[in-house]
């Protein structure tokens, strides 16, 4: 992270968020940001920061934590691991030690070892399996799916409709290798007789993707199962689409967004995606889609209420202990105590995953995502 990256950063910050302006002159209960704010993976950053936006400005419409006002410290480290350990240190130096981040797995595993005992981490959108299993990280928690999460939802699927060859093609990220690799050994181990008839990766930097395409092509596969982010599956579709590809395609929550469909527009339209159960239906999640359309042009994204259940949550805990120092009592409470967030409930396990998340199936029809009734 160069400084003068940062220090850019936290100015367009400012611009976007001008609250945090007017809260410099006051003392506040900081607590930091770190995900891709700006490059590639900046949607998924920016769909996190919002997320915590939106639950700190409940919370300080409502007094704040501790008799101050919370004020966001975002540093943007995007989603590269050097960056990740640069912006961990930072945090330290800084005295921070409440961190809503990192919204990349890459970058959170990489930071996860700088910060060590020194902060307490959750992540709305870091998937990679081993941050919680490992048993590494006791002061990292997360509001998102595991990568092994959703994909029982997703082989269901395939039984179910019958597919017998499957092409899994990846974005070569954490996240899609993760999620890809886990599909192709519970299908290569299972009786089932779905065969995996491609297993592959993308290079996103390819001006074309027409050697993949013609990879899929030739597997004759029956079904394609996607597992990356929304910017290179639209490059794909549209690819596949051209070439006269035609394939089911079975995703993951990378794509859980509107701007995947405005993006990719009529070739997304059938998409199925296996998510956690879509909580905007509520009348608060819609209040606070409402909140947001006023403040910004941009989409809410696939993880923002995540990162919204992961502030609310962490901030409670917070204001139960009565400090930002004591980790480990914060850390007992987030385990034992149960925060109504516009996510839903949010509690977490031993391991620092959350509990009672459901899986659903969407599927993209007439530019919306909606519920796959068979």
């Amino acid at each position: 992270m160069k400084i003068i990256s940062k220090i850019a950063v936290i100015a367009v910050f400012l611009m976007i968020f001008p609250f945090v302006g007017a809260l410099q002159a006051q003392e506040t209960l900081k607590i930091g940001f770190s995900g891709a704010l700006t490059r590639a993976f900046a949607p998924y950053g920016l769909s996190n920061l919002y997320g915590m936006e939106c639950a700190v400005n409940e919370i300080n419409a409502a007094g704040g934590v501790l008799g101050k006002q919370v004020e966001i410290v975002p540093l943007d480290d995007e989603c590269e691991p050097e960056n990740a350990i640069a912006v961990a240190k930072e945090f330290i130096k800084q005295g921070i030690t409440l961190i809503i981040g990192h919204s990349c797995s890459e970058a959170t595993e990489a930071a996860l070892e700088v910060y060590g005992d020194k902060a307490l981490v959750i992540s709305g959108s870091a998937t990679k399996t081993s941050l919680t299993e490992s048993g590494k990280n006791p002061y990292f928690f997360r509001t998102g799916l595991r990568d092994d999460a959703a994909t029982g939802s997703q082989i269901q699927y395939l039984k179910d409709k019958g597919f017998k060859n499957v092409a899994i093609v990846h974005d070569d990220t954490d996240y899609g290798v993760g999620v890809s690799e886990i599909i192709n050994a519970k299908l290569t181990s299972d009786p089932s007789g779905i065969s995996v008839a491609l297993f592959e990766g993308i290079n996103s930097a390819e001006d074309s993707f027409d050697k993949i395409i013609s990879q899929i092509a030739a597997s004759k596969a029956d079904v394609l199962v996607w597992t990356g982010v929304y910017n290179d599956a639209t490059k794909l579709i549209i690819g596949l689409k051209d070439k006269g590809l035609n394939l089911p395609i079975l995703s993951s929550d990378a794509l859980f967004t509107q701007s995947f469909i405005n993006q990719a527009g009529l070739n997304a339209e059938g998409i199925v995606l296996s998510v956690a159960t879509d909580p905007s239906t509520s009348k608060e999640a819609q209040q606070a889609i409402k909140d947001h359309h006023s403040r910004h042009a941009e989409d809410i994204g696939p993880y923002f209420f995540n990162a919204a259940g992961a502030t609310k949550a962490l901030l409670a805990a917070v204001s139960s202990v009565g400090n930002t120092t004591d980790l480990a009592a914060i850390k007992k409470h987030l385990g034992e105590d149960t925060v109504e967030t516009i996510q839903g409930p949010v509690r977490f396990d031993s391991k620092g995953d959350i509990i009672g998340v459901k899986i659903q199936l969407v599927i993209v029809k007439d530019g919306k995502f909606v519920p796959l009734t068979n």
